[in-house]
């Protein structure tokens, strides 16, 4: 038929003519971002406020930028002290690496999606600065597991005795 795709191209355009307009007036009207979406590199707290970095640099190893750093005094009483903790904002591809390596949650990836800066010495942030490392708890030692054979319910002294007697037969 000859005008099919003309009728098509026509039936496009109106359906997006009538639909409206997609943009926001930035910067009065923001963008609502999915929870999954990833920013910038954030620290978290704890319930009392204070950082849950242990300076144990599993984000540091996991960063495939190196764009992460940690700068930790060790105390005499082998408590530590993170002097600085230094985040480029510039440089980093917001994967996520650093975020999963992390065994104690106390980095996330951010929601803030406004990162424009008029210099580029403000991308490079301090996540924490003179603060205290948060002490490691280590987990208590789990009991030890029955043997297997009296934890899945079998008696070993019943048992014996019904094989013997089938092999007599």
């Amino acid at each position: 038929m000859w005008g099919k795709g003309l009728i098509t191209g026509l039936a496009i355009t109106m359906r997006n003519l009538l639909r409206g307009p997609i943009t926001l007036k930035y910067p009065f009207e923001k963008a609502d971002l999915p929870e999954r979406a990833r920013w910038a590199v954030t620290p978290t707290y704890d319930e009392a406020g204070a950082p849950k970095c242990t300076a144990c640099m599993a984000c540091i190893r996991a960063c495939p930028d190196n764009i992460l750093e940690l700068e930790v005094t060790t105390r005499e009483d082998k408590s530590k002290h993170i002097e600085h903790y230094t985040y480029e904002i510039g440089a980093c591809m917001m994967c996520g690496l650093c975020v999963e390596a992390c065994p104690f949650d106390a980095i996330e990836m951010g929601h803030d999606y406004e990162l424009a800066v008029y210099g580029a010495d403000e991308l490079t942030v301090d996540l924490l600065a003179d603060v205290d490392a948060a002490p490691v708890k280590r987990a208590k030692p789990a009991d030890k597991p029955a043997p297997a054979e009296k934890s899945a319910g079998i008696d070993s002294e019943k048992s014996a005795p019904a094989e013997k007697e089938a092999t007599d037969d």
